[in-house]
């Protein structure tokens, strides 16, 4: 069974490493950089979106 993903959407792998790394960034950065902070809770938000709907279609796959 191949999946098709649109280029834009993280494998999932790719994902959870990214939020990883902003997680790493906002930590490092602190309230110093709070703009840098806030676009990068964004896309952790987005991510874990992302994450999220995958995580909802297999549990609907294997029900």
């Amino acid at each position: 069974m191949s999946k098709t993903r649109s280029p834009e959407t993280p494998s999932f792998l790719t994902a959870v490493r990214r939020i990883e790394a902003l997680t790493q960034e906002i930590q490092k950065d602190g309230l110093s950089a709070f703009e840098k902070a806030e676009a990068a809770y964004v896309e952790v938000q987005e991510l874990r979106a992302v994450l999220n709907a995958r995580i909802a279609d297999l549990r609907r796959r294997s029900a």
